[in-house]
């Protein structure tokens, strides 16, 4: 090739990667997006910082005289965005420019020959017409937006529900704001005589009302109050909708909340226990819920020998009461008219009962335990019980939609008695297990604990159980309220319904209970209850459905307890299936299984 071309190449070559860098350099260099919005007194600056820039320092200048002669106003080390300049007055304009200054030593800045500008100044016309209520709410002076959220909310709420008196309005808003109480409920704040007033004030009209003034309220007054809060004349009114929406979607939700605890009162006893603990001055204290005083002849405290007949004086003019509990009781039965409503322990760390039947620890264990409603557990939960004192056998099941990592232990009276790692499924996890008790252990408390990130145990849920009862209870439906019911639903969904009409189709024939230990690591024993003479096989499958152990086949059995042992040790670990066939007379067979878990 010619030298001369050769060299006119060198030279196109050098020039586009010349225009490249010249290019990329230009791109790194893009001005800064500088605004400014006008307010009343105020000017807000808005600007974005490219996420190249590792900032060192952001200057911001102003001017009224001219594009050149800028002040510097404002200087930080800060990564921020805002700015809100107050210090400014009159009509006329003012004009703005920043500069980011990088680690590296370079200076970003906005648009020089056209500067965003802005007015300490809103025109009359532009004002909206304002209410006497909205004037006074423009006049005060707020600290952060929730103060402004509560003056405004305050307005709307008393301006639709005017039937309500300020009680009642205070109430309202307060059950809104929900700020830091998991376990808020009407009952705590209002009774529970009151409750029903309640119900008419939120009607579905009132609700839609005050969504749709909210909004219009906060979007007139926005005009006065968005560059206080550093938002944007479209960011306010998206803010505006947004709270709205809150607003609406909550008052929806505690008036479920309040319709659910008017029809969990009218079908409770006529008294309800809150929960024991131990005062300052040492003494046991009951804690008594008087629910309907119409229905109550007689309330006794009851420990063996040791009789506690409760005063009418106690209640007459309380709903809520403290009963002292005579020193050596250890449990209570609470006898209403004559009638056994609920056993209960007495120890020294105390504890609270929710008007539905939710055990729960007290924060501080000198006060007393607090009203409280309890809410549907969102993790892993004790979720049924089944005691069965003839056999000292006691079958707990775990239920769980939260998907994490977390460790989850069991413990029965602070021992630690079963602990499950990582549960790997998108489907609602149902984990139940067997427990053999002691003959001298009358009382047990079942704690559900997760590890914490620093590998201690935190309590999720907790229940006490008198082991000399039996007892079939658990969460209808998962997850909320403990009752108690007649038919086990271990190992699947506490829907009552589908689980009688499934009983109804199958004779009873037998009762395979869980494997204990479960998960185990060696042996574990397999037990079934055969409630009348059959033909009974009983294998172990696996995962795939296939027999690797069985145990007999097509024996005829009595009636009895049976328990057998298995031996993983020549398996892998993983999940595995004990099963039993049962038949009696023409009936088909009847095939039920139960996951066992072998880690060795």
């Amino acid at each position: 090739m010619p030298r001369r071309a050769l060299n006119l190449m060198k030279n196109i070559l050098y020039i586009s990667v010349l225009l490249f860098v010249v290019c990329i350099h230009a791109q790194d260099n893009k001005p800064i997006d500088l605004e400014a919005f006008s307010g009343n007194s105020s000017i807000l600056l808005r600007w974005d910082i490219p996420e190249k820039i590792n900032v060192k320092e952001i200057r911001l200048f102003r001017t009224q005289n001219s594009f050149s002669d800028y002040t510097l106003i404002y200087e930080t080390s800060n990564s921020i965005e805002r700015f809100l300049d107050d210090n400014v007055e009159g009509k006329r304009p003012y004009f703005y420019s920043i500069e980011i200054e990088s680690y590296k030593g370079n200076i970003f800045s906005s648009i020089v020959d056209a500067p965003p500008f802005g007015k300490a100044y809103i025109d009359q016309n532009l004002f909206p017409i304002l209410s006497k209520e909205e004037d006074n709410i423009i006049k005060n002076n707020y600290t952060n937006i929730e103060e402004f959220h509560d003056h405004v909310l305050e307005y709307i709420i008393s301006d639709i529900i005017v039937s309500a008196d300020s009680i009642q309005l205070n109430t309202i808003q307060h059950m809104i704001q929900y700020r830091a109480e998991p376990f808020t409920s009407w009952m705590r704040y209002v009774g529970f005589e009151s409750l029903s007033t309640f119900e008419d004030l939120l009607a579905d009209e009132s609700l839609n009302d005050i969504r749709q003034q909210l909004e219009s309220t906060l979007n007139k007054l926005g005009l006065f109050f968005n560059n206080q809060f550093l938002l944007t004349p479209n960011e306010w009114n998206g803010h505006s909708s947004l709270f709205s929406d809150y607003v609406f979607n909550r008052l929806v939700s505690i008036r479920e909340m309040l319709v659910n605890e008017i029809t969990i009162l009218s079908a409770s006893p006529p008294v309800l226990p809150l929960g024991t603990w131990r005062n300052a001055d040492g003494k046991n204290i009951a804690r008594l819920a008087i629910i309907h005083p119409d229905q109550i002849q007689s309330i006794i405290l009851l420990d063996g020998n040791y009789e506690l007949i409760v005063d009418e004086s106690n209640y007459q003019h309380s709903q809520v009461f403290d009963i002292e509990l005579i020193d050596n009781m250890k449990k209570y039965e609470l006898i209403i008219n004559g009638n056994v409503q609920k056993i209960l322990p007495v120890n020294a760390f105390g504890y609270g009962l929710s008007i539905d039947d939710q055990f729960f620890m007290l924060e501080d264990t000198t006060l007393g335990p607090p009203v409280k409603f309890s809410q549907p557990m969102r993790q892993f939960c004790l979720n049924e019980i089944v005691n069965m004192p003839e056999t000292n056998q006691i079958f707990i099941e775990l239920h769980g939609n939260d998907h994490n990592s977390n460790t989850i232990g069991l413990f029965i009276n602070d021992l630690l008695v079963w602990e499950m790692d990582h549960y790997y499924s998108f489907d609602p996890i149902y984990a139940d297990s067997v427990f053999m008790l002691e003959y001298d252990i009358s009382f047990l408390w079942i704690d559900l604990k997760i590890k914490d990130d620093y590998g201690l145990w935190q309590i999720i849920d907790t229940r006490a159980v008198f082991t000399e009862y039996e007892i079939t209870e658990g969460r209808i439906p998962d997850h909320h309220g403990w009752k108690q019911y007649s038919i086990s639903t271990l190992g699947e969904p506490n829907d009552l319904v589908n689980s009688a009409i499934s009983q109804l189709m199958i004779p009873e024939i037998f009762a395979l209970y869980q494997n204990y230990p479960n998960p185990f690591n060696s042996e574990t024993t397999i037990s079934f209850d055969l409630l009348q003479t059959a033909t009974i096989s009983l294998y172990v499958n696996d995962a795939a459905g296939r027999i690797i152990h069985l145990f007999f086949e097509e024996n005829k059995m009595n009636k009895g307890l049976y328990n057998y042992t298995w031996n993983g040790e020549n398996f892998s670990s993983g999940l595995y299936f004990m099963t039993i066939q049962a038949q009696i007379d023409d009936y088909l067979p009847i095939i039920f299984s139960r996951k066992m878990i072998y880690l060795k």
